[in-house]
């Protein structure tokens, strides 16, 4: 049976696979090879990894980097960052948007209308994106965007789900930021951290199109109300959207076949579930425990991704839903020969 040692080893090997420099350097480096990113490269970093994409970026773009933006949680900006004159760095909250949120939407919509015609807009995406920069139509405060926040993240609403009203208020979500950008050169590159991964739904889409069947949840009448005065989402015809190339850099898929490769390297017997995670922590943990409980389970290690939702209580203590799956796998294996790392 894996021990934890081997446990936290193939983890290691997953989230190094998918951490944010060196994906974004490795597709760099790739495209450099073809002949590509000769021409004066404008960089937007926005999301958690902003700061470690950046980097990756830097390390490949060098003096083709005419200036850059990035925008990214408190405190996730690296000094080397901080001190580089042709880079902005500005931070913001997460997952609740603050005033900072809203400044970090009027940069990103100045800078990506600044860039010229004959420069390549390089636009480095990753989670966290919806709340660290934003733009809301005139009838919404920052008040109404915190309290519609707080609603979607305690109702247990899965990401797509909460994506989808996020978009619907917003003013550079959904694909409305493409709209303030100038430039025919834009390359995007993101790290999703979403089933599925869907382009609309990593970090709300700011440069992607709306899947129009997409089904909203049903919310209260007071959300109804400030999503009437949103402008609309672009569509399939939409030219602003023609000039936009987009790669995916980091996924769980990627994160979970390298965790399989590494573990089968070391000689361990691998069982990749297939499918994401993504139902209320309690399914989720009872999902996982009947299989490692089962008798029909072979010996080795198993391999889930995704992301389980919850339904907060009022008064909320500290912690998250990986911990929240972390306590209940843990009273159901109690007495079992089972590692587990959540």
């Amino acid at each position: 049976m894996p021990q934890s040692r081997d446990l936290l080893e193939v983890f290691n090997a997953a989230i190094a696979a998918v951490g944010g420099a060196a994906a974004v350097k490795n597709e760099l480096l790739r495209r450099r090879s073809l002949g590509q990113l000769n021409d004066p490269v404008y960089l937007v970093a926005l999301g958690k990894a902003a700061s470690n994409m950046t980097e990756g970026a830097l390390s490949v773009i060098k003096e083709n980097l005419q200036r850059g933006l990035v925008l990214t949680k408190y405190a996730h900006v690296s000094q080397s960052l901080a001190e580089n004159q042709k880079l902005h760095c500005h931070e913001s909250a997460h997952p609740v948007p603050d005033e900072e949120s809203l400044r970090a939407g009027q940069l990103l919509t100045e800078f990506v209308a600044s860039v010229p015609d004959n420069a390549l807009l390089l636009v480095l995406l990753s989670g966290g994106a919806s709340s660290l920069a934003e733009q809301l139509p005139p009838n919404m405060t920052l008040e109404n965007l915190a309290e519609v926040n707080a609603h979607l993240l305690s109702t247990g609403l899965d990401i797509t789900q909460m994506n989808s009203v996020r978009r619907s208020l917003s003013c550079i979500k959904g694909g409305r930021l493409a709209a303030f950008i100038k430039t025919h050169k834009v390359l995007q590159l993101a790290i999703s951290d979403v089933p599925g991964d869907r382009w609309q739904d990593i970090g709300s889409g700011p440069l992607a199109l709306a899947d129009p069947a997409t089904v909203m949840p049903d919310m209260p009448s007071w959300i109804l109300e400030m999503q009437s005065q949103v402008p609309p989402m672009p569509t399939a015809t939409d030219p602003s959207l023609a000039y936009i190339e987009s790669q995916i850099v980091a996924s769980s898929d990627i994160a979970k076949n390298t965790a399989e490769s590494w573990a089968t390297a070391q000689g361990m017997i691998v069982h990749q579930v297939e499918g994401h995670l993504h139902n209320d922590v309690s399914v989720n943990a009872e999902q996982i425990a009947t299989v490692l409980l089962s008798e029909e389970s072979a010996s080795g290690i198993y391999i889930w991704a995704g992301e389980s939702t919850v339904n907060l209580p009022a008064n909320p203590g500290r912690g998250g839903r990986n911990q929240h799956l972390a306590a209940l796998l843990a009273e159901r294996i109690s007495g079992h020969d089972i590692n587990l790392l959540c």
